[in-house]
């Protein structure tokens, strides 16, 4: 049996009140603060929609110790930090991830940050209008519609029912009463027994305790604030409803419960039920549906209303024969349901639970420091006790089987989408149609759930040896795998680049994540982990996992190439282009292939065309055929049996790693026609691969320059809500990208502003002090010294694909020692000769 990940954990209640969790990990570079308010926007005031999400976007805004209006933004960048923070319907969270050696003035700036916001009304004005930008990107998102509809259907006693992302109208931060209100509901939560402090870096517990009891024992106390006394949030006498969408192409339905809610019991009880849902053969409800061709996968939301009750979402993804089923399908669902209410053993044995229980620990510890944070605080949060059970132990059968029993009956609420609802009402707050009628009882299930079968990978037979690995092929690296495993990277080249490669690869690839998705459930309990990526007709698989039992995962995932079904492949390949459409401009941007490759662009437009002219037959030619005549690249990291090798015959040629290296000179625009009343500009600015002192000055570039891009462009021309700008180690080179969305702004008039911010900071380079240099170079080494293990297992992957040698780190170190302020004057001066990319909403 595995062991859990070797962190060591203390819980503190401090004099004022403040609850505080220290974890201890020794392998940590880095150091991570979470803070969790109990209260969110549910405890606002009724008079003021949106008070709790726009007071955490103030909290930035400057304090009482640090009361620059950037201060902690100029920070945290500029020791290679980063923050993050959000507003949920019981809780607010603020997280921060710094260099080990920051921990006390970073903790320092957390806590001033909380306690003494200045909350100046100059600025608050300013934000007011970033959070209605924010508001109207939500319109357009899908989830966002899909609740806020739900939310008209509830009880509108109940605060659930409301509107709390806050907008121009509901909030108004110009008048005396509003900031009084605002001041008193920050001093009613942000202090004492209301607050949560989560601490993990490489410290000792005891030097940890003295920090915190030092700094975080001066925050204001306060008796914990009593819970309101809600309805429940589903009118009482109010009977079983279906609520259509007009959301067209997407193929999305959901069922909704009311439930009783228990943390302690349903923080467990739902992990295992989503484990089961990750599952895809016979017995599995993923595994049911696909088989009836009604949907490709389930996932589980949960919604708390308050400390006693919740809102269960079951939200299932379906497929195109699934039009107009959705009543079978919420039958099947509920009948399988109901099945496993009626033996909760069915849901895996004991053995396998708690190994993939120890697996799903590790993925968390293995995360970046602030991510895994972010997860642990809100778990300690939804949790609700003093201390935090960070990997609890599964519900015992019955137990599990309580906790089952209202999702046997038939849902409160079934949701459907639709390509058109022309008699539908708008929702309040949303420009989403929907329609709502009484949904009447589900049909009756003819059908007899399977025991779920035994594990394919838990007797697995480590096979013979079968040939030799070719000898282009690369043999290093298990350091960057977890302890006992090995892992295999291919990647396939097309010998000729263009539309037909890059199609072929990208269904190719979908191929193998689909049926990765399928394998997933019965293979990560044994640390098996899969990731699978095309770029510019480059096809990339990296399997890392025990060594006993590579050898069937890659059988199963090849399948899957040999055999598959095209028709699903084009499927995928749709049904991802519209999701991305989805999402907010600045990140469609991001998506494009434009956004991702140096080589010139595919139009997706064209591909979507010739996709559709495609027969099944003739797409899974394309792709046997580029995959027969494409070079196989190989990278094997520790004892990778070589029963492998036979499985790859016929899927291309030994060939070692060729790295793309296209011309890169000029400034060119691309104009996406994206329409919409927004607009986003992202500037790339491209590097010659293969030059380590280049990219050196760059990372430093980019950390000197990520404060004062945010403090210009938003903060104080207020041209968008939604910017960045960063440093990407991409496989063909280094970059520098920044990026706008601005609800105001035209296209011209962001670049313009983004090349006037780069010829203004190239200048003033020249007066950089030495001070500030050291700490970009100091962040900048951190940066590569990353401690995620899958972080540190990408960036290498990255080199490789990129043709660079096996010492590139170890290069770029150097290069970083030696840098001085000439010669990053020097790099600056030289941006207008890079390769400049322009990418436009547009």
């Amino acid at each position: 049996m595995r062991e859990l990940p070797p962190l060591e954990q203390r819980s503190l209640r401090l004099d004022n009140g403040v609850q505080a969790t220290l974890l201890h990990d020794p392998q940590a570079r880095r150091v991570a603060l979470a803070a969790g308010v109990d209260a969110g926007s549910l405890h606002e005031p009724e008079a003021w929609p949106g008070l709790a999400h726009f007071l955490e976007h103030c909290l930035f805004l400057g304090s009482e110790g640090f009361a620059e209006v950037g201060a902690f933004a100029g920070y945290v960048h500029g020791e290679g930090g980063r923050y993050n923070a959000r507003t949920l319907g019981l809780h607010t969270q603020y997280y921060l991830e710094m260099p080990a050696r920051e921990l006390i003035p970073a903790l320092e700036r957390l806590c001033d940050l909380l306690a003494r916001p200045l909350l100046l009304p100059e600025r608050l004005l300013a934000e007011h209008e970033v959070l209605h930008a924010e508001y109207l990107a939500r319109c357009q998102d899908g989830d966002s519609q899909l609740f806020g509809a739900v939310a008209g259907l509830l009880d509108p006693v109940h605060p659930l029912a409301g509107f709390h992302a806050g907008a121009r109208d509901t909030l108004a931060p110009q008048t005396p009463g509003f900031l009084t209100d605002l001041r008193a509901w920050h001093a009613r939560h942000y202090r004492g027994e209301s607050l949560r402090l989560l601490v993990c870096g490489p410290q000792s517990l005891g030097e940890l305790e003295a920090q915190v009891r030092a700094v975080a024992g001066a925050l204001p106390e306060n008796a914990r604030v009593a819970a309101p006394a809600w309805p429940s949030p589903w009118p009482a006498g109010q009977g079983c409803l279906r609520l259509e969408l007009e959301q067209p192409s997407r193929r999305r339905m959901s069922l909704w419960w009311a439930l009783a809610h228990v943390a302690a019991r349903d923080e467990p009880a739902l992990d295992l039920l989503r484990q089961a849902l990750q599952r895809s053969d016979a017995g599995s409800l993923p595994g049911g549906l696909r088989a009836r061709g009604l949907a490709r996968s389930a996932r589980l939301e949960l919604h708390p209303a308050d400390a006693g009750q919740a809102l269960l979402a079951l939200h299932l993804e379906l497929l195109e024969e699934a039009s107009g089923r959705e009543e079978q399908i919420a039958a099947l669902c509920r009948d399988w349901l109901a099945w496993l209410q009626t033996a909760p053993e069915r849901i895996g044995a004991p053995a396998l639970i708690e190994n993939l229980r120890i697996g799903q620990a590790w993925d968390e510890y293995e995360q970046a420091p602030l991510e895994r944070a972010a997860r642990w605080l809100e778990r300690w949060q939804r949790q609700g006790g003093a201390e935090l059970a960070l990997w609890p132990e599964p519900p015992t059968h019955a137990v599990l089987g309580e906790w089952l029993q209202p999702l046997a009956q038939s849902p409160r609420l079934l949701h459907c989408s639709r390509d058109a609802l022309p008699g539908g009402e708008l929702t309040a707050r949303f420009p989403v149609r929907h329609r709502v009628l009484p949904q009447a009882g589900l049909p009756p299930v003819q059908s007899a759930w399977q025991a779920l079968p035994a594990n394919p990978f838990q007797a697995p037979v480590f096979q013979s040896a079968a040939g030799d690995w070719p000898v282009e092929w690369r043999s290093t690296g298990a350091a960057l795998l977890r302890p006992g495993q090995a892992g295999l990277l291919l990647a396939w080249q097309a010998a000729a680049p263009g539309m037909e490669a890059q199609l072929a690869a990208e269904l190719a690839e979908l191929a193998l994540a689909e049926h990765w998705d399928t394998l997933a459930g019965e293979a990560q309990p044994f640390g098996v982990d899969c990731q699978v990526s095309s770029h510019a007709g480059r096809l990339s698989l990296c399997l890392s996992g025990p060594p006993a039992v590579l050898s069937r995962v890659l059988a199963l995932l090849l399948a899957a190439l040999r055999e598959g079904d095209a028709a699903c492949w084009r499927a995928a390949w749709q049904q991802r282009r519209a999701a991305q459409a989805e999402q907010i401009l600045l990140r469609r941007l991001l998506a494009q292939p434009a956004a991702r490759t140096r080589t010139p662009v595919v139009d997706e437009d064209a591909l979507a065309r010739q996709l559709v002219t495609l027969d099944t037959a003739a797409l899974a030619a394309r792709v046997g055929d580029y995959l027969a005549g494409a070079g196989l690249c190989g990278w094997r990291m520790g004892k990778v049996p070589t029963a492998v090798l036979p499985l790859l015959q016929g899927l291309g040629r030994p060939a070692a790693m060729q790295p793309q290296r296209p011309l890169l000179s000029g400034e060119h625009e691309l104009h996406l026609g994206i329409a919409g009343g927004e607009r986003a500009v992202l500037l790339r600015l491209l590097a010659p691969s293969g030059d380590p002192r280049r990219e050196a000055a760059w990372r430093l570039l980019a950390i000197l320059l990520q404060g004062p891009f945010h403090q210009v462009l938003r903060v104080e021309q207020g041209l968008g809500y939604a910017l960045f700008s960063r440093f990407v180690d991409a496989e063909e080179g280094a970059e520098l990208q920044f990026g706008v969305q601005s609800p105001h702004a035209s296209a011209p008039r962001l670049q313009q502003a983004i090349g006037d911010f780069l010829l203004g900071q190239r200048d003033g380079l020249a007066g950089l002090d030495a001070t500030r240099l050291a700490s970009a170079r100091r962040a900048a080494l951190d940066a590569l010294a990353e401690d995620s293990r899958p972080l540190r297992l990408q960036r290498a992957v990255t080199a490789w694909l990129g043709g660079r040698p096996g010492d590139w780190l170890e290069r770029l170190r150097a290069e970083l020692q030696q840098l001085g302020t000439g010669d990053l004057f020097e790099a600056a001066q030289a941006l207008p000769e890079a390769g400049w990319r322009w990418v436009i909403s547009r």
